[in-house]
């Protein structure tokens, strides 16, 4: 009894022990609390440390600040040298470089733009007064004009559309009065959005180069003409030969058994100085052209039973031509005619014919299996008079890329030992319908 008596005294006194410990707890800890809240108001309260922290954050700024003027400074200094790249690169180029913005005025110019125009100062030129100097312009497609007007407006056209610029080659008076031969080429110039912001234009001064051209050109006609006057003065010192030598046969024996023969080999020699002048002259002379809707599959079929060859026709129709029947026989007739005579050892010759449309011209192939034509001879063969034959006036061919020329055509051949083919284009008919789009 006594013991549990002390057991509850002693519980109860531990009880009350406990109690006054945490109770000093709580008043330290409030008294902490206190402490740090009175330190963190005189803090907030004191000038001082907001001072200190204003000039802190002034601090940052500034050095941030600095950090901007470097970048901005490295940014000048890198778009002042691209600046400067640019200038020079636009400087030293021999090509003018002239910049239009989206009226057509000349808002950039080189050095080299103003020395081949002879403008000292065309900054706010307008195209069509920059480019009034233009006389004739040759555009790549063959096409001609007489005056810039359709320049100017296909450089606006690519201004407001962006439309790809077909360079051009221009005759071209300047200021002063000096002639020039000009190549023009044009392109739009874009933001990075897409927007259109004007044309730049790229002027090449092509006078020297078209006057090296003329005279190569001129070399090339004048041994042409010498190549066809050697093949004229062949066949007429052979012919005259002839005719010489049968008349001197006469004159010895006027009244002789052979007078009858050597008075006709001297009519047949006469005749045939008579045939070559005359072919000669219908080379030369223009043709009186009477174009109409051509079958060509039917004309080449008929040419290739007069020359005894092979035809192979594509499966698909030949498109029809819009030209001269009568002279294009002709020109199909002479080239299925070599061909027949190219045969190896009296072998049957096979010309095999292919032919595409695109846009208005038909291009046609005409190949052969014949013994071909020796490299050397391959680049003379359209000159009038040159022939590799022992017989013929060697106006075939000649004749051929006249006729084909005077329906706007081209002509080119290729050769090798396995054969010839001939590449030409001839105009489609208007009728003739357009080849389907698989």
């Amino acid at each position: 009894m006594f013991v549990k008596m002390l057991f509850a005294v002693f519980a109860t006194l531990v009880a009350v022990l406990a109690a006054l410990v945490a109770v000093l707890i709580m008043r330290g800890v409030r008294k902490n609390l206190g402490k740090v809240e009175k330190e963190r108001v005189a803090t907030e309260n004191n000038p001082m440390f907001s001072l200190a922290a204003y000039h802190g954050v002034i601090q940052q700024l500034r050095e941030q600040e600095k950090e901007l003027q470097k970048l901005r400074q490295h940014d000048r200094e890198r778009a002042s040298a691209t600046e400067n790249i640019s200038e020079a690169v636009l400087s030293n180029l021999t090509s003018g470089v002239v910049f239009f913005d989206r009226p057509g005025i000349v808002r950039q110019v080189n050095a080299a733009a103003k020395s081949i125009l002879g403008y000292a100062s065309p900054f706010g030129f307008h195209i069509r007064d920059l480019f009034r100097g233009v006389q004739e312009v040759r555009w790549s497609d063959g096409e001609i004009s007489s005056s810039s007007a359709p320049f100017v407006a296909e450089m606006e056209r690519t201004i407001r559309e962006g439309a790809p610029f077909q360079r051009v080659e221009a005759d071209y008076v300047g200021p002063q009065g000096e002639k020039r031969v000009l190549g023009i080429g044009a392109s739009a110039v874009r933001a990075k959005s897409g927007e259109i912001l004007g044309v730049s234009c790229l002027i090449a001064d092509l006078t020297e180069i078209a006057e090296l051209s003329r005279q190569m050109r001129l070399r090339e006609n004048l041994a042409s003409l010498g190549e066809m006057s050697a093949g004229i003065a062949h066949e007429f010192k052979n012919s005259l030969a002839t005719i010489s030598g049968y008349a001197q046969m006469l004159v010895r024996d006027p009244s002789g058994e052979d007078t009858q023969t050597f008075a006709a080999k001297i009519a047949s020699e006469t005749q045939s100085l008579a045939r070559i002048v005359t072919q000669f002259l219908d080379f030369a002379r223009p043709h009186a052209m009477a174009r109409q809707t051509v079958n060509l599959n039917a004309v080449l079929q008929d040419c290739a039973r007069e020359a005894g060859v092979d035809l192979q026709l594509p499966d698909a129709p030949l498109t029809d031509i819009h030209g001269d029947s009568v002279l294009l026989r002709q020109a199909f007739a002479n080239l299925l005619r070599n061909s027949a005579e190219a045969g190896r050892n009296g072998s049957p010759v096979t010309v095999a014919v292919s032919g595409s449309r695109l846009a208005d011209k038909l291009q046609l192939s005409l190949a052969d299996n014949g013994g071909g034509i020796a490299a050397d001879d391959l680049g003379k063969i359209f000159i009038p008079f040159f022939t590799t034959k022992s017989t013929g006036t060697g106006l075939g061919l000649a004749l051929v890329q006249r006729i084909i020329s005077e329906h706007g055509g081209t002509i080119t051949v290729s050769s090798d030992s396995s054969g010839t083919v001939f590449s030409m284009t001839l105009p489609v008919a208007e009728s003739a319908p357009e080849p389907r789009k698989m």
